[in-house]
């Protein structure tokens, strides 16, 4: 099983305990890890491979996601989008893009040892010789890059810069994406928030489906507040401690967890990724881990029926929605929160 780079100094922290987790929702061994952080001041979008800068030692790895319109792209170990030139060449496999280009897409480099492949054909995958002499990933010939301005995995801001970059599909070919979506370079952003929804407790379809996604918006009474990528709040429990969850059963089944998917399917926006870790459930699926926030487990309401709901807000003044640094926000909204009963815990 391929562990990412990341996730080596989380795993080894777990070897005691008899239980390796990798990526949260995956374990080998037996036994059970219980109300684990793993990942609490590491930031999976660290190890960014600049340009002219020696190749990593570590295996690189090409694997597949689905990201919105464009359908399966490839991407690297930590999930991030990996784009191909149209100024390049296949046959033979050959980059032209060098300096302050390389610096804007950052060449895939490669070290001694093959690419590890998942959902990608290795009969597909090759390196070629930059004009520096270091070693480039190429698939079906094609050079392989990522795009600087992609802060995150599943990020495809790259796609259709200048009418040349496009996100490589499983197969070496560009990945399908309707005219609407491809811009030039002063343009505008790609925007696929609407697409980039949370696989938690109560499911979420489209692009972003099984991804973990943290947001922040502005709630007129509360301020700037914590919500998945529907637009969904969540919120924190005083009976909780850090990385200790305190609500099972009735419990649970009214306030839902936010299921967090592995740091390779983490999207966020508006949060220190560093806040962000997880625990694993004690009444959930081996595997099955909940999404944390400065330390404190995250939950939805059932009775938050739409986006930007907030009837959570101060129920029996232990439900609190969150703020950008995990903080519990102790306004309550008119009309909403503190005396219906329900989820008293």
């Amino acid at each position: 099983m391929h562990i990412p780079r990341w996730a080596i100094p989380a795993a080894a922290a777990l070897t005691a305990t008899g239980v390796l987790v990798t990526a949260c929702g995956q374990q080998q061994d037996t036994g059970r890890q219980t109300n684990t952080s793993a990942g609490l001041k590491q930031d999976p979008a660290a190890p960014r491979q600049d340009a002219g800068a020696e190749p990593v030692a570590a295996t690189t790895a090409l694997e597949v996601a689905s990201v919105g319109k464009l359908g399966k792209v490839v991407t690297d170990g930590e999930g991030r989008t990996l784009y191909r030139f149209d100024k390049d060449t296949a046959r033979p496999s050959a980059s032209s893009c060098e300096d302050a280009c390389a610096k804007a897409w950052p060449p895939v480099m490669v070290g001694k040892a093959e690419p590890k492949v998942d959902g990608v054909d290795q009969n597909l995958v090759g390196k070629v010789k930059r004009p520096d002499g270091q070693w480039q990933v190429t698939l079906g010939g094609w050079p392989l890059y990522r795009y600087a301005k992609d802060a995150s995995p599943g990020d495809v801001k790259g796609q259709g810069v200048n009418g040349t970059w496009f996100a490589a599909a499983p197969n070496g070919k560009k990945a399908a994406a309707k005219k609407a979506e491809q811009r030039n370079e002063g343009g505008g952003e790609q925007r696929q928030g609407d697409e980039r929804q949370q696989g938690g407790e109560q499911g979420g379809n489209g692009g972003w489906a099984g991804w973990t996604t943290i947001k922040v918006r502005r709630d007129p009474r509360l301020g700037m507040i914590v919500t998945d990528g529907k637009g969904r709040t969540m919120y924190r429990f005083d009976k909780d401690r850090p990385r200790v969850s305190n609500c099972f059963g009735d419990c649970r089944a009214k306030w839902p967890i936010v299921r967090f998917n592995g740091f390779k399917k983490l999207k966020v926006e508006g949060v220190d990724r560093s806040l962000v870790s997880f625990i694993e459930r004690k009444d959930g699926k081996p595997g099955e881990c909940q999404l944390l926030i400065n330390g404190w487990p995250m939950y939805y309401f059932a009775k938050d029926a739409e986006a930007g709901d907030t009837k959570g807000q101060a129920v029996q003044n232990v439900w609190w929605v969150v703020s950008p640094q995990g903080k519990k926000i102790t306004t309550a909204p008119g009309g909403q929160g503190g005396g219906d009963g329900y989820g008293g815990y």
